[in-house]
């Protein structure tokens, strides 16, 4: 047990950086609502997502793809002329996104996996598409024998936010994944296993500041779908920069369980 590799939970930039300093597995949760967004895009056939920081950059980008799909928004709100905002919900009730390109920024969780580039690998994750990642972090950890850091993606640039949702999703991915928890992160591995187990996800995502939010500009439905468990498929994983001119501004996202399309069901 002792040689097993272990999981850190972590936050904002500090995570980030902590995952490339280590080569370890980085997952970056944002778990209202960006990870899920991500990973319902791909299951309903996505090719790649786009993930830029800036709204300048994503509209520059979109410029240089003329037919990709443009997602994204800020205080929770798509953003003018974009197709989509960051909604699993309006996603799912689109017309078909099959092999389409999407641009994606957020307020959050694009800022952390733009700055999440250089670890071992960089997955999106959260509660929703829980299976297929846990599966494959237990599996790669122990093959290549890297740790596991687990990204609450919190409220850029705040790095000292707490997103209880955020914090609350690592600590149960943790759980399942199974790998010991890092000493540095046992008390606070310890205190969400509490709240899990006392309030239960759906709780503490809908009493969030962030889901009040959503839930105050007509995105309740959002909040209790991304706080369901197992839901989703898709593995979605940085797979390089994104570049516009000689500017990283991105990263490059696919999914790496393409056995489960659900865009063909």
């Amino acid at each position: 047990m002792n040689n097993s590799p272990e999981i850190y939970l972590t936050r904002g930039r500090e995570g980030c950086a902590l995952a490339e300093e280590r080569g370890a597995i980085a997952i970056v949760v944002d778990a209202l609502r960006a990870s899920t967004t991500i990973a319902a895009l791909f299951d309903l056939g996505v090719q790649r997502v786009l993930v830029v920081a800036q709204v300048d950059d994503a509209l520059a980008l979109a410029e240089q793809e003329p037919d990709a799909l443009l997602v994204g928004e800020r205080c929770g709100e798509r953003l003018p002329g974009f197709h989509l905002g960051n909604s699993p919900l309006e996603a799912f009730s689109s017309p078909d996104l099959s092999c389409r390109t999407a641009i994606f920024t957020s307020s959050n969780g694009a800022q952390r996996l733009t700055a999440c580039l250089h670890a071992h690998r960089t997955l999106v994750g959260s509660v929703s598409n829980a299976g297929p990642l846990i599966e494959w972090t237990r599996r790669t950890a122990d093959t290549e024998g890297c740790p596991v850091v687990l990204v609450a993606a919190g409220k850029y640039p705040d790095e000292h936010y707490i997103s209880p949702e955020d914090e609350a999703s690592c600590c149960y991915l943790a759980a399942r994944i199974g790998l010991p928890i890092a000493a540095p992160s046992r008390a606070s591995f310890d205190g969400w296993e509490h709240e899990l187990i006392v309030r239960g996800l759906e709780d503490i995502f809908r009493r969030s500041a962030h889901a009040q939010r959503l839930m105050e500009i007509g995105y309740s439905e959002d909040v209790l779908f991304c706080a369901r468990v197992d839901t989703l498929c898709a593995l979605p994983v940085v797979t390089g920069p994104v570049t516009l001119g000689t500017r990283q501004i991105g990263v490059e996202v696919r999914n790496l369980n393409t056995s489960h399309d659900t865009s063909e069901g």
